[in-house]
């Protein structure tokens, strides 16, 4: 009985544990363009330029 008790408990965390990491990578794109829009915003507003250099999106202060 305490055994068996013990692999459900530990089939739940497992399980609970794969679904709470599907849901962030599925989510990542969302919240990068939303830390993205941020960045972009406080840029501006700081008086700074967004421009993008290589591969990489900075803020210029000008």
């Amino acid at each position: 009985m305490v055994i068996r008790f013990t692999i459900l408990a530990f089939a739940a965390v497992l399980a609970l544990s794969i679904s709470a990491a599907l849901f962030r990578v599925a989510t990542a794109p969302e919240r990068i363009a939303e830390r993205r829009a941020t960045a972009k915003e406080v840029c501006v507003k700081s008086g700074g330029v967004w421009v993008r250099e290589g591969r990489d999106e900075i803020c210029r202060k000008t």
